[in-house]
């Protein structure tokens, strides 16, 4: 025997159809009233990923093809300076200044090599190739006759913390070298007591230290 819904099931049931056609009622009518509000929202989040995605892809391409210019250029030191110039804002520019100007260095010529390493220096991030930078210029400017322009770079350099140790060390030694030839016995003391502070180990330091033994010749 079939036992027939109970009165209180009926109700639920009519109940439950009655919300889902107030919902259906209400979702339509919500549509009908919002639609392009839904679409433009929808098109502008698709074209959003589709911009992302895009800018994603060019700075991609943008950065392999720096870096294809580069390699072509790396071992022409007369095509480096219009690499520099056409990429400013890139840290190949700096890399490409700094073999510009080591090249200039080599060749004596030290006005130009100044120019470049303080360009290198602009663009550079990384510690060590910063630091190389900054104790060519200030050694170029030192040998194009401006000792004093020179000698403050370099004191300035020896306690430039945010530079590598290798750039602070070198800095020192250049001072106590010139400490040494002007006979400031305490100078090259206290410099070579930097040095073993900074890194007692390094070639740099040992190379300070040895002018101790110099000095009391």
């Amino acid at each position: 025997m079939i036992t027939p819904p109970s009165t209180e099931s009926q109700t639920k049931d009519q109940s439950a159809i009655a919300i889902e056609d107030g919902f259906e009622i209400a979702l339509h009518a919500f549509w009908d009233k919002n639609r392009s509000l839904v679409l433009l929202v929808c098109v502008a989040a698709l074209l959003a990923v589709i911009g992302r995605e895009g800018w994603q892809y060019y700075v991609a391409q943008h950065e392999q093809n720096v870096r294809d210019d580069y390699a072509k250029v790396a071992d022409r030191p007369e095509q480096l300076a219009t690499f520099a110039g056409a990429n400013p804002d890139h840290a190949l520019a700096g890399v490409a200044y700094l073999r510009l100007a080591d090249s200039k260095y080599a060749a004596a010529d030290f006005h130009a090599a100044a120019d470049n390493y303080k360009k290198a220096a602009v663009s550079l991030k990384n510690p060590v190739l910063l630091g190389r930078a900054k104790v060519g210029a200030a050694m170029s400017l030192f040998y194009t006759g401006d000792k004093s322009g020179g000698e403050a770079a370099l004191k300035a350099i020896g306690t430039d913390t945010t530079l590598a140790k290798s750039a602070r060390l070198e800095a020192d030694f250049h001072l106590a070298t010139l400490a040494l030839e002007a006979g400031n016995a305490a100078e090259v003391s206290r410099l070579v007591a930097e040095t073993s502070k900074i890194d007692a180990g390094s070639v740099w330091s040992q190379r300070t230290t040895a002018l101790l033994s110099i000095r009391s010749e």
